[in-house]
């Protein structure tokens, strides 16, 4: 079990942890991210000298656990970043983890694509939206979207046709994806 969980995306593991209560999941997401707890701690340890790593550890593990069950989180080094911080700043306090704009605008997005798979009036105004973000785009950016994930054409077929590298392919793709994706959601959140 621990082998396929470790296969799961951070978003799985923590609808698994939050909605399951999945301890192993949790394990998975945590051991995923101890070097970064670790790293950004310990540099606070050594400069204060009344923290014992043995009461501060286990300390920010229950609080990441308990936080996990209860708030929104997109992006999970932004949140073990915010408990680390909130700890370290007050220890006897239980500070809420807000993530960034960005973050919560994603999060809103996803929400409502996953609404739309069983909404037939949802789906129908992601379709219109997601056509008008994708109509503002260049001319190049949007042939390549729509080649790519409209057609199914792969690398090799787009290289031939355009004469770029698939190195170089992926990168305009992904730099067109976050257009689109920019384009998306300043039309869709106001």
């Amino acid at each position: 079990m621990q082998q396929q969980l470790t296969n799961l995306s951070d978003k799985e593991l923590i609808s698994r942890a939050r909605k399951q209560h999945d301890r192993e999941a949790e394990g998975v997401l945590m051991d995923r991210y101890s070097h970064l707890l670790v790293a950004v701690t310990l540099p606070h340890i050594s400069q204060q000298s009344n923290l014992d790593p043995n009461v501060v550890f286990p300390s920010l593990l229950q609080r990441l656990s308990a936080s996990l069950k209860t708030q929104t989180i997109y992006k999970v080094n932004e949140w073990i970043l915010h408990i680390q911080k909130g700890y370290l700043g007050k220890p006897e306090k239980n500070t809420p983890f807000y993530p960034s704009r960005d973050g919560r605008d994603l999060l809103h997005i996803e929400n409502t694509v996953d609404k739309a798979a069983t909404n037939i009036i949802d789906r129908q105004d992601l379709i219109v939206r997601l056509e008008q973000a994708l109509q503002r785009l260049n001319a190049d950016d949007r042939a390549l979207i729509t080649q790519f994930y409209l057609e199914n054409k792969p690398f090799s077929d787009l290289s031939a046709t355009t004469g770029i590298s698939r190195e170089k392919l992926r990168t305009q793709l992904k730099a067109a994806k976050g257009k689109l994706a920019k384009l998306f959601m300043n039309g869709y959140v106001k």
